[in-house]
């Protein structure tokens, strides 16, 4: 019986608001998209203690032309197995991996990241997601 009466408090509260208004100005910028070179990776049968060949990914992010944009990779691997870095030659994380204030052309800009499995680490079949988001991170004032 608490929760319902608290529930018409509140909302009887909101019946006796205020009304007003306010400007908003904004300038429309292109919608960033995302092409992702390959959907899904096999590295088929992997043994504990061997090596494997990274994967690389290559996409592409078309964004408003001179507007600055970040993307970060992620993967819900918690076991540490599944690494990802800028380059074929090391760097790996298993953590995020961000690329920070690329500037956009306005066309499709090439980018690429590295997939690798950490296999002194694997216990057991894998399966995991990496996510990559591309967003605005910095919008010029006109």
């Amino acid at each position: 019986m608490n929760k319902i009466i608290i529930v018409l408090f509140i909302l009887s509260t909101l019946s006796f608001a205020e009304e007003g208004s306010f400007y908003v100005s904004g300038e429309a910028i292109k919608a960033i998209s995302l092409t992702l070179g390959v959907s899904s990776i096999d590295f088929g049968d992997v043994y504990t203690d061997t090596d494997v060949d990274p994967v690389l990914v290559d996409f592409s992010v078309n964004a408003e032309a001179n507007y600055y944009y970040d993307v970060e990779i992620t993967n819900d691997d918690s076991s540490g197995v599944v690494q990802v870095s800028k380059t074929s030659s090391g760097g790996y994380t298993d953590g995020k991996l961000t690329y920070s204030k690329l500037i956009a052309t306005g066309n499709d800009d090439s980018q690429e990241f590295y997939v690798d499995l950490d296999t002194e680490n694997m216990t057991d079949d894998l399966s995991a997601t990496i996510t990559v988001t591309v967003a605005y991170s910095e919008i010029p004032s006109s």
